[in-house]
């Protein structure tokens, strides 16, 4: 096996590395010539490693921990602490089962329903021109709150408004600008603090008939000694549930760019949708960048590419790298909204490296994201409503997508015009 090949991030280049955003880990590749790097970045090594077949070693348990990987910027933002994402083993494993087991097909069926009627409602009252960015963030704060059993009507209209946009901002503080971070912290403990209300308040007064919902299953769920979660925790991980959905906010902007900004696109998707419905949602996760990375340790000495890389080392997957890897994606900077026919349901039900815009590997064992199916939903909920059941005109306006801001969207957050 060969050693890691280095680089160093000198100080004076950081701002302009950090600019690449996106593409700032294929730039260190690109500056070693090598599918695996490692970079002396702020006096910290990461080593940056993508593709199928690494992503395959990086989910196996055998080689890899998330334990201590998530820096504390991204916790206090981002992820919350102690969630579910941090943890490993059977206690990974405990806590993921109650994730996965509120994805059942029939409340799949009962979130799409949901979704299509409060999109229809939210459509039905726009009338000129209108952002889909914010509309998609209110319609998806309120049906996954729905959902998850909460009762959004007896908060205050201001407050809901206010929840549903601390979801975006708790993403944005993550890994961008020191006032952005500061605000998303302020916005966590916000939201962290309004879950917890819940979490207390429904274990004082659980309600029958309702312990399939995610309000309640986390209010009951226990850690491995049969005690309650903390009320801290449980508040993380009912949030888990909810700040993913709305950040599906940022791809409903996308697809309006899918849509309305690129040649054909359109009219491909609207003259054959049943055929082409799944393909497209799957193509448009894969081509636009959503989460750029996720880090994990080594556990022991590990080979990836043929690269050693030693125990205890910083690692991480770079998933938009990964979703763009032209040694397993033909043209991979051309978007085809066909190229997952025949293909597009097996990426999200079945083990997959591949593609992984939301992580790779098992739902239940692994740390692959636990919504991709509500993002399934939610995204043949948005397209059949902008292509099949209204029309639009698109005014103009910026469609720039910077690639260095997290998470990001059209400039413009897709502006679109009814009648």
């Amino acid at each position: 096996m060969k050693q890691v090949p280095e680089t160093k991030v000198k100080l004076t280049d950081v701002k302009e590395l950090m600019n690449s955003g996106y593409h700032l880990l294929g730039e260190l590749r690109e500056d070693v010539g090598a599918p695996v790097v490692k970079a002396n970045f702020l006096t910290k090594d990461i080593t940056v490693i993508y593709g199928e077949e690494a992503a395959r070693t990086f989910y196996n348990p055998k080689y890899f921990k998330r334990t201590g990987a998530m820096p504390k910027p991204v916790l206090k933002t981002l992820f919350g602490e102690d969630g579910v994402q941090t943890l490993d083993g059977e206690e990974h494993h405990h806590r993921k089962n109650y994730f996965m087991d509120l994805m059942t097909p029939d409340r799949m069926e009962a979130y799409h329903e949901l979704l299509a009627e409060n999109v229809s409602k939210e459509l039905d009252k726009q009338h000129g021109e209108f952002e889909l960015f914010d509309l998609a963030n209110r319609v998806l704060f309120t049906t996954i709150s729905e959902w998850a059993g909460i009762n959004l009507e007896k908060f205050d209209a201001k407050l809901v408004e206010k929840l549903a946009r601390n979801q975006i901002s708790m993403i944005s503080g993550a890994v961008t600008s020191p006032v952005d971070h500061v605000k998303g912290i302020a916005d966590r403990k916000e939201s962290e603090k309004w879950a917890q209300d819940l979490i207390e308040e429904a274990r004082k007064h659980p309600v029958p008939g309702k312990e399939h919902l995610a309000l309640y299953a986390f209010a009951n769920a226990t850690q491995l000694d049969g005690e309650l979660l903390p009320v801290e925790v449980a508040a993380v991980e009912l949030l888990n549930i909810i700040r993913p959905t709305v950040a599906l906010t940022v791809w409903v902007a996308l697809m309006g760019h899918a849509l309305f900004a690129k040649k054909d696109v359109f009219e491909e998707l609207k003259a054959d949708f049943d055929n082409l419905q799944d393909s497209f949602i799957q193509e448009m996760r894969r081509y636009y960048p959503f989460f750029p990375m996720l880090p994990a340790i080594t556990v022991k000495d590990v080979e990836v590419d043929g690269y050693l890389i030693p125990k205890d080392s910083w690692v991480v997957l770079d998933l938009y790298g990964s979703n763009h890897d032209e040694r397993t994606i033909a043209s991979p900077e051309q978007f085809d909204s066909r190229r997952y026919v025949g293909k597009a349901k097996d990426i999200s039900y079945k083990e997959q490296y591949e593609m992984i815009a939301q992580g790779g590997g098992k739902f239940r064992e692994m740390h692959r994201c636990a919504g991709e199916w509500i993002t399934l939903h939610s995204m043949r909920v948005f397209s059949d409503q902008l292509v099949n059941k209204y029309e639009f005109t698109v005014p103009e306006q910026d469609w720039t997508i910077p690639m260095n801001q997290f998470p990001t969207y059209p400039t413009s957050k897709a502006l679109l015009f009814k009648e």
